[in-house]
């Protein structure tokens, strides 16, 4: 209703506002016109027209403002109103479904050290090939198993020591399988014989422990019947041996260079095991891990099965491996041993070891390859 007030006023006022301009304009010409009868000319009447006259076209401004300010926002409220719905009429992109990740892969291969390959299982276990695994000739091949229970600072070692004796020609090529912890060596067996080309067979497995695994991997071999057919124990110092009756398989004690508990420990170790008619090696001096995991190759070459055919092809399940059948003990070989004990007598391997099991070029021979020598103390 105020704006329509105001543009009547405006109008009104800029009606007058040209009525009045156009009575000066006829007031002047009037009084111009008597100079020719030398009439005075009077200029005030023309004077009050003219200033009314912009008294009006001011006023008539003064209400024009407020109008065209008001006009152009209604023009901007109606703009954005009529906008406002065009943006609100778009739909918004559908939400898109995150894809879920891929599962972790089963088997990750970490590097290839000592020309190895070394994986890691899903559970966190490491498998090392040897380079002979990836080898044409050894499509066909199973491989002796030895799980290794040493520190990461000493897995370089232990796979240039395995490597370097196969290369000299003094032991076989071996999967080495490194559990994450201590109790978990049966699993970890079953779950490498269903993924892998090895040989389950006691007589060809064994097992190795270095430092604070030393003892982990010694009572293994000692606690358990039918699992290993060797062990070796490395810079270890191993608690008092309990009572018992069950036959132990072969095992080497080894201590470097200054290392004076080690070797104590080892001899005492030794001196318990050997009333009863186990074979227990110590040797110590070596200067290198490297060269010491070379001998311990060598060892667990002279005791246990090397590579052959393979039975059966990696299963699709996981088998656990049963334990042995004990074997009736024969006289023992010492004679301060007890009539009632007696070396472990060697299990008969699954596979016969024929010189044409395993190819001569992609297996280097070992000491006796035909048959392991008997249990012996020293």
């Amino acid at each position: 209703m105020a704006d329509v007030v105001r543009s009547v006023a405006m109008v009104l006022a800029a009606a007058a506002a040209v009525l009045l301009g156009h009575r000066a304009l006829r007031h002047w010409w009037s009084e111009r016109a008597g100079r020719a009868y030398e009439l005075p000319e009077d200029r005030t009447g023309t004077a009050l027209r003219a200033g009314a006259a912009g008294a009006a076209a001011l006023l008539a401004a003064a209400l024009a403002v407020p109008l065209l300010g008001s006009g152009a926002a209604d023009r901007s409220a109606a703009g954005t109103s009529a906008a406002a719905p065009a943006l609100v009429a778009v739909p918004p992109p559908p939400a898109r479904t995150p894809e879920p990740a891929p599962p972790p892969p089963e088997v990750r291969t970490l590097g290839h050290p000592a020309g190895g390959t070394l994986d890691q299982l899903q559970e966190g276990t490491r498998v090392w090939l040897p380079p002979q695994y990836a080898s044409p000739k050894a499509a066909g091949i199973g491989f002796p198993v030895v799980v290794a229970h040493v520190a990461a600072d000493a897995d370089p070692d232990l796979y240039d020591g395995f490597v370097l004796a196969a290369k000299r020609g003094l032991a076989d090529s071996f999967v080495l399988v490194l559990p994450t912890g201590c109790a978990g060596d049966s699993a970890a067996l079953a779950e490498v014989a269903r993924r892998y080309r090895v040989l389950p067979a006691p007589t060809a497995t064994g097992v190795i422990g270095v430092g604070a695994g030393a003892p982990c991997a010694v009572h293994e071999a000692l606690a358990t019947t039918g699992r290993y057919g060797a062990a070796a124990g490395i810079s270890g110092l191993y608690p008092p041996l309990a009572p018992s009756s069950l036959p132990h398989p072969s095992l080497l004690l080894a201590a470097a260079p200054g290392e004076t508990a080690a070797g104590a420990a080892a001899l005492r170790l030794r001196d318990a095991l050997h009333p009863h008619g186990d074979e227990v090696r110590v040797i110590d001096g070596v200067a290198t891990h490297r060269e010491l995991f070379a001998l311990v190759a060598g060892y667990l070459t002279e005791k246990l099965d090397g590579p052959a055919k393979a039975v059966t092809p990696p299963s699709p399940a996981p088998t656990p491996v049963a334990p042995a059948a004990p074997i009736a003990p024969e006289a023992p070989s010492s004679p301060t041993a007890p009539a009632s004990r007696a070396p472990l007598a060697p299990h008969a391997p699954l596979i016969s070891r024929t010189p044409s099991a395993a190819p001569q070029a992609a297996y280097p021979p070992h000491t006796a390859p035909q048959s392991r020598k008997p249990a012996q103390n020293s």
